[in-house]
């Protein structure tokens, strides 16, 4: 079992394939994946299954998923709820 302590106590599977919104109502996708560090057990990437080409910026991989950093992650209630990192725009 694995707990993530990036904004409160959370079991990593609560995260799986629940719906992810921007801080301005937008639906950008689902979680796919998480990357956790091991020996933290701190949140480092959230796998975002989507249909947009980037998010954030950040472009769309290979196998179809945008990689995002925790860091994004501003809440986690029915869906996730993400902003720009460093205040950059969508």
């Amino acid at each position: 079992m694995i707990y993530i302590l990036a904004v409160s106590p959370i079991l990593a599977s609560r995260l799986s394939d629940k719906q992810v919104m921007s801080t301005d109502g937008q639906h950008v996708g689902q979680v796919h994946n998480i990357t956790v560090d091991v020996e933290s057990g701190d949140l480092e990437t959230l796998v975002i299954k989507t249909e947009r080409s980037e998010i954030f910026g950040i472009e769309q991989a290979a196998d179809g998923h945008i990689r995002l950093p925790a860091t994004v992650l501003e809440s986690v209630r029915d869906h996730l709820i993400i902003t720009p990192p460093n205040g950059a725009g969508d």
